[in-house]
């Protein structure tokens, strides 16, 4: 899941520049930390981040070195770190200090993020309702997937998951459903990245057999998870779109094989279909026209 970010505080008016006047509580920012080793460095890196971003206007080194009260080498390295990292940039002529455009990227994955699992919400409950099993929201964070919402399964035999929990691509249906809405050149780019490990005798581990997958799954709209992943576990995946049309997401139902046998996970698809395209409809979206209404087939 996404990992929760530490609040910046917005700091008490002045007169002349709101956030930059020295806040009495850090009047002995220089005084040694009493938290854990670290946590000095990184609240004053925070506080200095946060008093560039809500300036009213861009601060120069002096007046953060005043705002602050940090010795001007601590100031530097901090602001280089930030730098490096794309949260603050530094204007050319006068050597001002802005907000960086990393923050912007930052802000737009967190409303993006947020955006899709209220737009989920209600669709994957009524899907665990109509099927009993657990059903899982992710998106597609660098090489794994992450599960941002899920809905569990009531009964005593199910997969125990977790919100935030990291997965693999390669053997998830939900990992390959959203690799297959990739544009060529970004799918071309994470398989050749992606560790192929096996996890059990179904697992896919060549490259060739991992694309032609994911070519087949964009053709139906659908993917499977056939106990890749873990014996006795299967599962089937739909993508949902943003307004953009790019894939935002997936929604995917898991299911014990105990259970649920391949022709009810084949059911349970065209239930699956319908509500991402419903939730598709909620983030203003629109995939693809075809192929994620025809009917489901396992890989």
């Amino acid at each position: 899941m996404s990992a929760i970010s530490p609040r910046l505080s917005r700091r008490a008016p002045a007169a002349r520049s709101p956030v930059l006047q020295r806040d009495p509580a850090h009047a002995h920012d220089g005084d040694a930390p009493k938290g854990p080793r670290g946590t000095a460095a990184l609240a004053k890196t925070l506080d200095l981040l946060d008093r560039v971003a809500m300036a009213e206007a861009p601060p120069t080194f002096a007046e953060l070195v005043a705002a602050t009260g940090l010795p001007r080498g601590t100031l530097h390295r901090l602001l280089a770190a930030l730098v490096e990292h794309r949260l603050v940039d530094a204007a050319s002529d006068d050597r001002r200090y802005v907000p960086g455009v990393h923050l912007l990227e930052l802000a737009r994955r967190s409303w993006e993020r947020s955006d899709l699992r209220g737009a989920a919400a209600q669709a994957i409950a009524e899907l665990n309702r109509r099927t009993g099993e657990t059903v899982h929201l992710a998106v597609l964070d660098d090489d794994a997937v992450v599960y941002i919402d899920k809905v569990e399964s009531d009964h005593p035999l199910r997969l125990h998951s977790a919100i935030g929990k990291r997965g693999p691509v390669h053997c998830t249906a939900v990992g390959k459903v959203m690799a297959a809405y990739l544009d060529d050149a970004k799918q071309r780019a994470l398989v050749g990245r992606l560790d192929l490990v096996r996890h059990t005798a179904s697992t896919l581990i060549s490259r060739t057999a991992l694309v032609r997958a994911l070519t087949e799954i964009r053709a139906r709209g659908l993917a499977f998870d056939r106990e890749e992943h873990a014996i006795g576990i299967h599962c089937v995946a739909a993508p949902v779109f943003d307004f953009r049309g790019r894939c935002a997401g997936g929604i995917s139902i898991t299911a014990p094989t105990a259970r649920v046998d391949a022709r009810q996970l084949v059911a349970f698809g065209r239930l699956l279909v319908e509500a991402a395209h419903q939730v598709t409809l909620g983030l203003g979206g629109a995939g693809p026209a075809q192929p994620a209404s025809r009917r489901a087939r396992s890989r």
